[in-house]
């Protein structure tokens, strides 16, 4: 039996093992954004007070939309990686989903907060960086899907 014949099947082609690395370390992104989400909704007076006061109102005036973006960009993201891993094509939904949540809290921040003013250069670079993540791993999914490594 050839190597091809062996990664094909019903199942689909296995992906390469740089498919793997890619989705666990975008995982770790994603979980890492999530803890960033629970700190930022679950914070209590004490933790925005003890904050640089140029800081503090960026939280204490954070629209709710906002933060459903925000939650819809980590859960999108982590469960796109999770369907990654288990080589479902649903992943490519839930990282448009990701996507949408990250365009929508940049635009926030660039056009809608004085959040680059207050933070300086991570306001700016982080948002840009996710929607490369975001933008990269919904090429992946399609590329995958059309490879038939997600079923």
């Amino acid at each position: 039996m050839s190597r091809i014949d062996a990664t094909e099947g019903a199942a689909g082609r296995l992906p390469p093992a740089w498919f793997w690395v890619i989705a666990i370390v975008v995982l770790f992104w994603y979980l890492t954004d999530m803890s960033a989400f629970f700190m930022r909704v679950w914070s209590v007076d004490e933790v925005v007070k003890a904050m640089p006061a140029n800081q503090q109102h960026l939280y204490r005036d954070m629209p709710l939309w906002v933060n459903v973006v925000f939650a819809a960009e980590v859960f999108g993201g982590v469960l796109g990686c999770i369907a990654m891993l288990f080589r479902r094509r649903w992943a490519l939904p839930l990282f448009v989903v990701s996507i949408l949540g990250v365009l929508s809290q940049a635009f926030h921040i660039y056009f809608l907060s004085d959040a680059i003013d207050t933070m300086g250069t991570p306001a700016v670079v982080m948002p840009l960086v996710a929607i490369l993540i975001g933008t990269l791993m919904i090429v992946l999914a399609k590329s995958a899907i059309a490879r038939r490594w997600l079923r």
